[in-house]
């Protein structure tokens, strides 16, 4: 409903894809967000690409706001590999959409990994090759003036290169990883004739987790992820998971200014099964029942 209404006249048009273009220095969702991040350490990091001994195919699934007509959705699928030595590839194709507008990406990955000389540390590099289509689907858009110009002289797809960098620092106790998104901070400018454009803003990811055995059939997990991007907006996950027996996994998490986080996830033989739900803590969490996580990853053996 709010997008048939915000989407009725020009200045609304204008509001709405300036709102959108600038999503980043709001939610920072300019990136696909996932509360699951440490089950699938490549949604956000290329160099973690290969580092399992054995491939790994993820599918994930994110609604946010979950109430409101046409709130933004997330669909992503992965898969990584390790190759000859020291050595591993990736890719992923996922879509981000949020009313009359999408996002989709096809992201392929290389990685290089050194062997440290302690406690059997290895650290690995990764790059990612990246095209982006950005869509305006003009079927879902009500306007009382069906001759409006800015709909009218709108690219309705428009196609983007870029790349994005890893490094990550792990072995069986800890991990550290720092990534940079969307490293050519290119324009996207689908109303040309109005010179509105979007700017794809580099984004930062850090992200740390220590694995402590508490007795023999359970870990425990500290971990934080922290998002930034070149305009100056910060954000954080801060994460504990509890696991036992290597088989299931419950944990909360606090993300900064925005939800608190409830983790699950569990292991049937070759395949897990995870889910989260993200409380909102902020202003639309008045009208949303928050946001919705399910994730499966598959480990070829």
């Amino acid at each position: 409903m709010y997008f048939k209404i915000i989407m009725k006249t020009k200045t609304g048009i204008l509001i709405f894809l300036f709102t959108v273009g600038t999503l980043c220095n709001v939610f920072c969702q300019q990136i696909f967000i996932s509360s699951q991040a440490n089950f699938n350490k490549y949604i956000y990091n290329p160099a973690v690409a290969g580092t399992d001994s054995i491939p790994l195919i993820n599918l994930s699934y994110r609604q946010l706001w979950s109430g409101f007509a046409d709130a933004p959705k997330e669909e992503l699928i992965s898969f990584h590999l390790p190759l000859a030595i020291n050595t591993g590839a990736g890719a992923k194709v996922f879509k981000t959409s949020a009313g009359p507008i999408s996002k989709t990406a096809l992201e392929l990955t290389y990685s290089y990994r050194v062997n440290l000389d302690f406690d059997n540390t290895k650290l690995s590099f990764g790059l990612s090759a990246l095209l982006y289509q950005y869509s305006i689907d003009k079927n879902k858009i009500k306007l009382e003036d069906t001759n409006d110009e800015v709909l009218l002289k709108s690219s309705q797809d428009l196609i983007v290169p870029d790349a994005n960098f890893g490094v990550y620092l792990y072995n069986e106790k800890y991990y550290a990883g720092i990534a940079v998104h969307q490293l050519f901070n290119r324009k996207v400018q689908m109303l040309n004739n109005l010179n509105l454009e979007q700017r794809q803003v580099r984004h930062y990811f850090l992200n740390a987790g220590y694995i402590y055995n508490y007795d023999p059939n359970i870990d425990l997990e500290p971990s934080i992820n922290f998002k930034s991007i070149e305009a100056g907006v910060y954000q954080a996950d801060f994460n504990l998971l509890c696991t036992y027996r290597d088989n299931f996994s419950i944990g909360m998490g606090y993300r900064t200014n925005d939800a608190i986080i409830i983790l699950m996830n569990t292991n049937i033989n070759h395949v897990s099964f995870g889910y989260s739900y993200d409380l909102s803590l902020n202003s639309i969490g008045k009208f949303s029942r928050g946001s919705h996580e399910i994730m499966a990853t598959y480990r070829i053996r």
